[in-house]
């Protein structure tokens, strides 16, 4: 016979132990389930339907002061129709959603009705011919009791539908009866009652009958099964299947009405009431699992748990450098296999062994290739850095040149000692600013790191520069710093920075603004500084600089770099104003810092 495998044998245990523990815990859970959802939904019906009850007597009770209330008024004691007219239609009109009609039937046979609705004609029904309010239900169930009462469901006479009348009889100060006072209360108004009741869990509220006919409810009369013979008692449970789903119905008789009030909870929603016993069947659950794992880790351990260890052993073996270890014998089974399987795997790393250096020299090449690539992308980060930094600061040095340039032109024509001096003065300046741009040109290609030492006052510094360059064309400057040591010691990194910031600033509005008034503001907040820099020129719009595009990309860029964000504003005619903010961290040395 052949024998069974690994898988087999492991896949049956645990099949019959999780079938035994299985049947186990559904036996105890459905009787447990069972006894409390019953226990439960009686304590919950019973609550609901006290609540409930006390919502219809409080309804009915109302009926009846209302009743009293009208019985006593000089209009219905007068029995005078004129003044019972305004009162009874005001009456019904407050409460149209129930009240069909208030009435007051004669002891002589005289009827006076008014109330809301189609059949009513200005608030005034129509009574077959010969109609005698002294024969009707209502009228006899008031004589009966001799006090309030509700009579039972009847059809009206005024109108093709049924309803009920709750009814008083009326007496004068003799004790004499005068007549009976009747509301009519139709069943699909007091089904609207019940209605409002709001019902928890889905539930349903019905009125029956002391003969168990079917008075009004939330569920469909023709749906709800024959209720006669069910209320043996004045209150008691039973169940019932109404509109296809299974009822817990509860009863009570609502005195003094004589109905018995009747509230159905499903049973799918009392269920959900029983959330401490199904914690109680998870426990258990889980303290049969707990022996299930028990029962599998016994059996792991003899049929998967030795044979592995046999095989981790050799291939510790292994990798303590024994190549001879092998796994000796084994069955059919998987652990069998395996055992083979990993033989024939221990062969052949051997023999690939052999291969791991051609492999790990391709792998250096492609390690050599990616530094290569690396290094090119750097040069192309660096070429961009230079292209900024030439553009920004030599620009700004040629600008200069090109301007004392054309005044140098303007001066030759002039004649006298003064415009020698002055051209004489031009001509340095053009000088100073070649070799400034040397020096930038320097500073650029040698890539000097930043933190190199620090400016002592920076601020009087670029307020000096902004000055000089704007006054060669006559443009007025003006600068505020706030505290005037805002800007001392600031970093050369950072410095350097700024100044090429402010020499593309000044150089846009010496080419494009046409300005002649440029303030700078500098003011410290906290922990950060503030700067604006603003001119009355033509505005960004009116612009035409072939270069404007990346002026003002590298200037963003620069803010950006030190940790602000770069803000402008213009409008045509109006000028144009940068603003922007840094860190006080940003602008100190780094040793200050440190």
């Amino acid at each position: 016979m052949k024998p069974l495998r690994i898988n087999t044998k492991f896949t049956l245990a645990i099949f019959l132990v999780t079938l035994s523990f299985l049947c186990a815990i559904f036996l105890i859970s459905r009787d447990m389930l069972k006894n409390f959802s019953l226990q439960t939904a009686g304590e919950v019906a019973s609550v609901i339907l006290e609540g409930t009850d006390a919502r219809v007597k409080d309804f009915f009770d109302q009926m009846e002061a209302l009743s009293r209330s009208l019985a006593y008024t000089q209009a219905v004691q007068t029995i005078d129709p004129k003044g019972m007219r305004d009162l009874f239609i005001a009456s019904v009109l407050s409460r149209k959603r129930y009240l069909r009609a208030i009435y007051l039937g004669t002891e002589d046979g005289r009827m006076f009705e008014w109330g809301v609705g189609p059949e009513f004609i200005d608030y005034t029904p129509t009574f077959p011919p010969g109609y005698d309010p002294r024969k009707r239900p209502w009228y006899r169930t008031a004589l009966e009791k001799n006090g309030f009462a509700v009579s039972e469901p009847y059809r009206y006479a005024s109108v093709d539908a049924e309803g009920i009348t709750c009814v008083l009889p009326v007496q004068d100060a003799e004790g004499r009866l005068l007549g009976v006072i009747g509301l009519d209360i139709l069943l699909d108004n007091l089904k609207a009652l019940l209605e409002d009741l709001n019902i928890p869990k889905q539930g349903k509220a019905l009125l029956v009958s002391a003969k168990g006919r079917f008075i009004a409810g939330s569920l469909d009369p023709e749906k709800v099964p024959g209720l006669e013979g069910r209320f043996d008692d004045e209150e008691g449970v039973f169940r019932v299947r109404i509109e296809g789903s299974e009822m817990l119905v509860s009863y009570r008789l609502s005195k003094p009405l004589g109905w018995h009030l009747l509230v159905a909870l499903p049973y799918t929603a009392i269920l959900l009431n029983a959330r401490w016993l199904l914690t109680l069947i998870t426990i258990i659950e889980v303290l049969l699992m707990g022996m299930l794992t028990i029962v599998i880790s016994i059996i792991t351990n003899r049929f998967i748990t030795a044979p592995l260890h046999r095989i981790i052993e050799v291939v510790n073996r292994i990798e303590g450098g024994d190549r001879t270890a092998r796994i000796k014998g084994g069955g059919e089974d998987e652990f069998g296999i395996l055992g083979r399987e990993l033989n024939k795997l221990v062969e052949a790393v051997d023999q690939y062994s052999s291969s791991l250096e051609q492999r790990v020299q391709e792998r250096t090449e492609e390690v050599k290739a990616l530094q290569q690539e690396i290094t090119r992308l750097r040069i192309l980060e660096e070429r961009k850095r230079i292209y900024r930094d030439m553009h920004d600061s030599i620009g700004a040095k040629l600008t200069n040149i090109f301007f004392c340039a054309n005044v140098a032109r303007k001066l030759l024509d002039r004649e006298g000692q003064q415009a020698s001096e002055k051209l004489r003065e031009l001509f340095d300046d053009m000088e100073t600013n070649c070799f400034d741009a040397m020096k930038h040109v320097k500073s650029i290609v040698g890539g000097l790191e930043e933190g190199e030492g620090a400016e002592k006052d920076f601020g009087a510094f670029l307020s000096a520069s902004i000055r000089k360059r704007l006054e060669m064309k006559g443009i007025e400057f003006s600068c505020r710093i706030d505290p005037p040591q805002a800007l001392s010691m600031v970093s050369s990194a950072t410095a350097g920075e700024l100044e090429k910031v402010f020499e593309e600033l000044v150089s846009n509005v010496l080419k494009h603004s046409g300005a002649n008034s440029v303030e700078l503001y500098v003011i410290e907040r906290g922990d950060s500084i503030h700067f604006r820099f603003s001119d009355n020129g033509r505005g960004i719009e009116l612009q035409e600089a072939p270069n404007q595009g990346t002026g003002l990309k590298n200037i963003r860029f620069r803010i950006e770099a030190l940790g602000g964000e770069l803000s402008m504003s213009t409008s045509q005619g109006k000028g144009t104003r940068f603003k922007f903010q840094l860190s006080r961290n940003v602008l100190r040395p780094r040793e200050e810092l440190s």
